[in-house]
């Protein structure tokens, strides 16, 4: 009996795949997980997550001239703000901010007015830690910046049509996908961080820091444009 259990127990956890490939290949997995999709989806989340954009570009600004410590709040607000837009979109929930009229224009252009205020903070940022002038985002800031965040939402949509069927059942599926989704992009701005406070030493002399707050400052500018016309 107990041999017997073992054995089922052990056919459960393992699938055999057909001959697709021209020859007879064996695959484990746990509880359904395909997981060459699995691989690939974190990979794609990784890359996705670690590029430049909007929340990468505010994390290394804001360890060069306050330390990796400071961006900790923007983490936060990227990976509650992310992990909450992904399951809704996966739960087909995204409808409700479109049903709501003028909603989705009104977050947009709050998002695009916020980067477009940060990065003019940037631009006259001229020594390090001066809060006087830029201070490092605040967690709601960055959670609420994701709702117009395009290169997010061209992620998470891609996500959402691309990479479902991971797992089984439906949910267990949605709440992978988000789980993996939030943590890349929380181990992206922790490279980011400790990016940018390695640079602080360097950018410590004046001139160089203006400089480098001045590309960041644009940047940011430059990306809420962009934003604005999507």
């Amino acid at each position: 009996m107990v041999g017997a259990s073992r054995g089922n127990f052990k056919g459960r956890w393992r699938v055999r795949f057909s001959r697709s490939l021209g020859y007879s290949s064996t695959m484990d997995v746990t509880d359904g997980i395909n997981w060459t999709l699995l691989l690939a989806f974190c990979w794609f989340a990784w890359v996705g997550a670690v590029t430049p954009g909007p929340n990468t570009m505010l994390a290394l600004a804001t360890a060069v001239n306050f330390g990796a410590a400071s961006v900790r709040p923007h983490m936060l607000g990227v990976t509650v703000g992310t992990g909450a837009i992904m399951a809704a979109v996966l739960a087909g929930m995204h409808g409700l901010l479109l049903a709501v009229p003028g909603l989705a224009l009104v977050l947009k252009w709050l998002g695009v007015s916020w980067l477009v205020w940060m990065g003019l903070k940037l631009l006259g940022a001229r020594q390090i830690g001066q809060k006087s002038v830029v201070r490092p985002p605040r967690a709601y800031e960055s959670a609420l910046l994701q709702l117009a965040n395009g290169k997010g939402w061209m992620l998470i949509t891609a996500t959402a049509a691309a990479w479902r069927g991971i797992t089984s059942p439906a949910w267990l599926d949605a709440l992978l996908i988000t789980l993996i989704h939030a943590f890349s992009c929380t181990l992206a701005l922790v490279v980011w961080a400790f990016l940018g406070q390695g640079l602080s030493g360097w950018l410590s002399a004046r001139g160089r820091l203006t400089v480098f707050n001045a590309v960041m400052g644009l940047s940011l500018i430059a990306t809420a444009v962009w934003m604005a016309v999507q």
